[in-house]
């Protein structure tokens, strides 16, 4: 997966990243509410990325993986619907052709 010079949510749009399959997602919309977070992480026909170094680096999340990742996630989510203003993780929604969606989330530390 392609890393970014810096995190998703300072980027410009347009914002692409390139997958590994050679998939072209599109950023959607920044900064989504957790309770979008959430269905995305239970979706398993969405792709779940979590951005780790602050969004930078992005590894696709195993399915597996999820369940831990929403225990983390709900209780330390800066964003619409988290419930610190320092929370750890932001998320974003890619979209890809056939209306394929991707849950970016970013890790900070």
């Amino acid at each position: 997966m392609q890393a970014f010079h810096m995190n998703p949510d300072q980027l410009e749009a347009p914002v692409q990243l390139l997958g590994d399959a050679g998939t072209a997602w599109l950023l959607r919309k920044k900064r989504v509410d957790l309770r979008a977070v959430r269905r995305l992480l239970k979706d398993h026909a969405a792709t779940v990325v979590l951005g780790e170094s602050g969004g930078t680096r992005p590894r696709l999340v195993a399915d597996g993986e999820r369940p831990m990742l929403w225990d983390k996630v709900k209780d330390d989510y800066k964003g619409p619907g988290g419930s610190r203003t320092a929370g750890r993780y932001r998320a974003h929604e890619f979209r890809a052709e056939a209306d394929r969606r991707m849950l970016n989330l970013e890790e900070h530390c």
